[in-house]
């Protein structure tokens, strides 16, 4: 058995439901009736980073970094190909600038979906510590 098992049902076009656990997403190819899949893999990186970064920073720094926003843009070719992921991460703790680069260089360690982007597709990632 998998460790991870999702259904996704696709009916007509280009929209499908999908199905993990006891969770469903509505994904659309042309946003019209939810996110399209790379909306939803950039989402799902950004959450991803956010709590290996959390994790890192309890575990290794012993560190409360408080709320984390993050802000992600992505850029697209012609085909509709990731080609850039940025985020820009807004962290309630006030680090200074070696704290932020341990933090940073745990999440990148530690975020799995990060771990299954192919290497040029991985984000460029800036901070404002002490944000809210």
């Amino acid at each position: 058995m998998a460790d991870i098992e999702t259904t996704t049902v696709n009916e007509e076009e280009f929209h499908a439901l999908s199905r993990a656990g006891d969770f469903e997403l509505s994904i659309d190819a042309t946003g019209a009736e939810g996110p399209s899949p790379n909306e939803v893999l950039v989402a799902d990186y950004a959450s991803c980073f956010g709590f290996a970064c959390r994790a890192g920073a309890q575990r290794e720094l012993e560190l409360e970094l408080g709320k984390i926003e993050t802000e992600a843009e992505a850029e697209l070719d012609d085909d509709d190909d990731l080609t850039a992921i940025g985020f820009h991460m807004h962290i309630e703790a006030d680090l200074d600038e070696r704290q932020v680069d341990d933090v940073l260089a745990l999440g990148e360690e530690i975020c799995h979906v990060r771990d299954s982007l192919k290497e040029s597709l991985t984000a460029d990632v800036d901070v404002t510590t002490d944000a809210f």
